[in-house]
């Protein structure tokens, strides 16, 4: 709530042709065009790089990413009194705390794997004070009371009692809801979330259930302009919409009064569309889908995988300056030399500085102009100032002069790096030399195959 910029409360975008404040494309949450200005930084395009809001859901929800966390801290600790199910005092558990100090992501596994099996909540040990008077009572557990089985379907937790040990006034079979989770959560001791492995200043128990929804910016879900005016929103800002409906429609039927079964469907519904925001591949959960049928890419599907943003944009980029077609062997070139393929010479460029020494070459090269090899693409004046031969009318009447740089058809002699994938070891890249050739694949000798592993 403090990072965010403002609460969104609608889930129309626009309001008289212009962004709705409080609207799923606010202004305040960064820029949608060339034209406007950020109202939180007053940035532009270039310089606003998008601000967070924030939804209030009325009721709470589980975050996806963290429902088997969550199931697992159930497990630890008692249902009615949200102590843990364990002595803190017994050997085993001093001994996890020791082995794990420093590594406390291994606690709550080893801790769950002593507190699986108990189906009671360790309580009945209280020693008793010789004065009775003064009635203190010291506890090392918990109530005493017996503890439900865990079990989870979907996007739902459900908690069974065994028949003969449930109180009579208790149903077998209960649905918990994130509300009921929660509230457990917010009860566990500081203690207890240090031995379960959480850091009490970074992390809680009760964090892992979302009661607060953040909102990217703008500059994460960019809509995208088709013909005309019209604009097309991003998949997740169709999703927030759909949460924002559903968060509204929440609130007026509980502040109307609406039945419980009814509530409890739009709390579901709530769920549903949040899990999908995040992750919309949950094994046993439809996949939300927009009208023509295809799925919605969620927060998930554009991080992971080989597309995604890790591996995709970050680790590995489309760049310039670079060619790739198959290899082929040519026992008749040079170990050092690679043959290039007259198209590819001639698309790709090698700025070279113009001097008195190379003047007459290059102004020959720029005659020639894109179209002919060895020819040239670009001048750039000294000044900054880049002229395209492709589409200048009369590259003959382009004069050099000494500091311009010309941005040359690659020619034989010229030095590049040759790269073969997988790239294993530092001599998958190496340096050569150009041969340009005919035909339409790199020729390499053969001799220096084995180090490409080709």
């Amino acid at each position: 709530r403090r990072m965010s910029v403002g609460q969104l409360e609608y889930s129309e975008v626009y309001e008289n042709g212009k962004p709705k404040i409080g609207g799923l494309m606010d202004s305040r949450q960064g820029v949608i065009d060339k034209r406007s200005r950020c109202m939180t930084c007053a940035g532009n395009m270039n310089d606003c790089p998008g601000h967070f809001a924030h939804i209030e859901l009325a009721k709470p929800v589980f975050h996806i990413g963290f429902l088997s966390k969550t199931l697992k801290v159930m497990r630890c600790v008692c249902f009615y009194c949200s102590r843990l199910l364990i002595d803190k005092d017994s050997p085993k558990v001093k001994d996890i705390i020791q082995k794990t100090r420093g590594n406390l992501r291994k606690r709550l596994t080893m801790i769950y794997d002593l507190c699986k099996s108990k189906t009671i909540c360790e309580g009945d040990d209280g020693v008793e004070d010789d004065e009775m008077s003064t009635g203190l009572i010291l506890n090392k557990g918990g109530c005493g009371r017996y503890q439900p089985s865990y079990r989870r379907a979907g996007l739902e937790i459900s908690a069974e009692w065994k028949k003969n040990l449930n109180e009579e006034n208790q149903e077998r079979k209960i649905v918990l809801t994130a509300e009921k989770v929660l509230e457990v959560f917010k009860h566990v001791d500081d203690a207890d979330c240090r031995i379960l492995g959480f850091d009490r200043r970074y992390a809680r128990p009760d964090w892992m259930i979302c009661t607060v929804m953040p909102v990217p910016p703008l500059a994460v879900r960019p809509a995208v302009v088709t013909f005309g005016s019209a604009r097309n929103q991003d998949d997740l800002t169709h999703k927030l919409a759909d949460i924002v409906k559903t968060n509204n429609q929440l609130k007026r039927n509980e502040s109307q009064g609406a039945a419980a079964h009814i509530i409890a469907e739009d709390v579901r519904l709530l769920q549903y569309h949040v899990a999908t925001l995040v992750d919309n591949q949950i094994p046993g959960v439809p996949p939300a889908c927009q009208k023509g049928g295809r799925p919605l890419k969620s927060v998930k599907q554009r991080l992971k995988g080989k597309e995604g943003r890790i591996r995709g944009n970050l680790m590995g980029k489309r760049v310039d300056f670079s060619a790739r077609t198959v290899i082929t062997p040519d026992p008749n070139l040079p170990i050092d030399h690679v043959g290039v393929p007259r198209t590819i010479a001639q698309n790709m460029t090698f700025p070279e500085l113009v001097t008195p020494f190379n003047i007459d070459i290059l102004q020959d090269m720029v005659m020639r102009g894109d179209k002919s090899y060895p020819g040239a693409k670009y001048i750039i004046r000294d000044n900054g100032e880049r002229v395209d031969l492709r589409y200048h009318p009369r590259a003959a009447d382009l004069h050099l002069q000494p500091g311009y740089r010309v941005e040359r058809h690659i020619r034989d002699g010229d030095t590049v790096v040759f790269n073969r994938q997988p790239t294993l070891h530092k001599m998958s890249m190496m340096g050569h030399k150009i041969k340009v050739l005919p035909w339409s694949t790199f020729r390499l000798n053969l001799s220096v195959t084995t180090p490409y592993n080709a």
